[in-house]
């Protein structure tokens, strides 16, 4: 059974980012801590997956991500993205509209954690400075599409 989560959890993030190549997703899964350039490219795979080319790089995903404003000035393609200010990424790539303070401050880390946490897509004692691995954010990501989804 331990084995047939991370398959299954392989699998639902595959779906989602279904036009990527196998290789990129698996450096992605295996990476203990993702970084800026391997979360824009996760995002923009959803958003754009008719213009997202397969050979993109991180480094590309991040300049678009960041022409996009869902990355804030002085973040780095190779440093670790915290785990609040993946949620704003998500949260402005799958279009998830948030609460009111979310709305009005667009782009906000704080209360992108905050919703998302609300959703209950993030543990509640779940800390906003946090690092996550490649897996757990995919994870958070397929939850983060299924819920706009819901949206809809």
């Amino acid at each position: 059974m331990k084995k047939f989560f991370p398959a299954l959890a392989l699998l639902m993030a595959a779906a989602a980012v279904s036009a990527q190549s196998a290789q990129k997703i698996s450096q992605i899964v295996e990476s203990p801590e993702l970084s800026y350039g391997q979360a824009a490219y996760i995002a923009l795979s959803y958003s754009d997956a008719e213009t997202m080319d397969e050979s993109a790089d991180d480094a590309q995903a991040f300049e678009a991500a960041f022409q996009r404003k869902w990355i804030k000035n002085g973040a780095v393609v190779q440093a670790a993205i915290r785990l609040d200010e993946l949620s704003a990424l998500y949260l402005s790539a799958v279009g998830i509209k948030g609460g009111v303070l979310c709305g009005l401050i667009k782009n906000s880390p704080r209360y992108s954690f905050r919703e998302l946490k609300a959703l209950g897509l993030i543990d509640p004692y779940a800390d906003p400075a946090m690092k996550i691995d490649g897996q757990n954010a995919l994870n958070l990501f397929n939850a983060c599409v299924q819920a706009a989804e819901g949206e809809r």
